[in-house]
């Protein structure tokens, strides 16, 4: 569930009620003037000191709850010097199509058969660190559509020289789902050669008490404005992920302009929430 785009004269009218000098929660902010919490802050730090290990890390966590943005935040804070980073815009979910993104990212070119696409690839990233300087990083987000053949050519293009070295690393981020179909029995050589796995945590309720009031303060709210009860109510709803917070809490600070409120209380979120069609189920995820 994405955040809700607000057309710009209702913006004007939102922050005009509030007294807001900037609309909160919104989700184009640059990656390094985001909320950190402390789940987001361990995984960071985790993956630095795996860029020390190299190989193949994988990152999960819950759709909603911050992968991207801490990626993102990471990889900001590599070193150009040491590290060239390969991303995709859209990450192929087809071994050829797969293949076939990779060489356009590395300017080769396209060959017709997908094994002349494996070995001008593979060729290249065990070359360019020696021939380039910095250690080529392949981050593949949004990993989870994968398909068992996929998956296990990440493994394969990875196996040089009978495994005596790294030439080159992967980071693989994706939601729950991938560790479904990391199981399949295919897939134990990748399994096995997984250096760092971590899951990106929900927020705690103390997390997004303070999610909650970094996003007031930088539109200079009143910090008053959401009590500790409507922030609880948030939480419970929100299951702690940041993409839902920002859902629930636009749609009820809307509704509480539209009723005149200056303080949201606790009741107000949790009649809100019920009738929310989102998130009027505590069941559904």
């Amino acid at each position: 569930m994405n955040t809700p785009t607000i057309p710009q004269h209702h913006k004007r009218r939102l922050q005009a009620h509030f007294g807001f000098t900037r609309l909160p929660f919104r989700k184009n902010m640059a990656a390094a003037d985001m909320f950190d919490s402390r789940s987001q802050r361990d995984l960071r730090a985790g993956l630095l000191m795996w860029t020390e290990l190299r190989g193949i890390a994988l990152v999960t966590g819950y759709s909603g709850v911050g992968k991207s943005i801490t990626l993102r935040r990471f990889l900001l804070s590599l070193d150009d010097a040491r590290f060239h980073v390969l991303k995709f815009a859209h990450l192929p979910t087809t071994p050829v199509g797969l293949l076939r993104s990779l060489c356009r990212a590395l300017d080769l070119p396209m060959r017709h058969h997908a094994s002349d696409l494996f070995d001008a690839a593979q060729a290249y990233l065990a070359s360019y660190q020696q021939d380039n300087g910095p250690h080529p990083l392949i981050v593949l987000d949004d990993a989870e559509g994968l398909a068992v053949p996929a998956l296990d050519l990440i493994r394969r293009l990875t196996t040089y020289d009978l495994d005596a070295e790294d030439r080159f690393s992967i980071l693989i981020a994706a939601t729950e789902d991938i560790l479904a179909t990391m199981r399949h029995h295919v897939l134990e050589p990748l399994r096995s050669r997984i250096g760092y796995a971590q899951p990106l945590r929900p927020f705690s309720l103390e997390d997004t008490r303070n999610y909650i009031q970094f996003h007031l303060r930088l539109a200079d709210a009143d910090p008053k404005l959401l009590t500790d009860a409507a922030i609880r109510h948030i939480f419970q709803a929100s299951r702690g992920k940041p993409r839902h917070i920002n859902q629930i809490c636009l749609y009820i600070l809307i509704q509480a302009a539209i009723a005149g409120l200056d303080t949201i209380d606790g009741d107000f979120v949790a009649a809100q929430i019920a009738a929310h069609p989102l998130y009027n189920n505590p069941g559904a995820e």
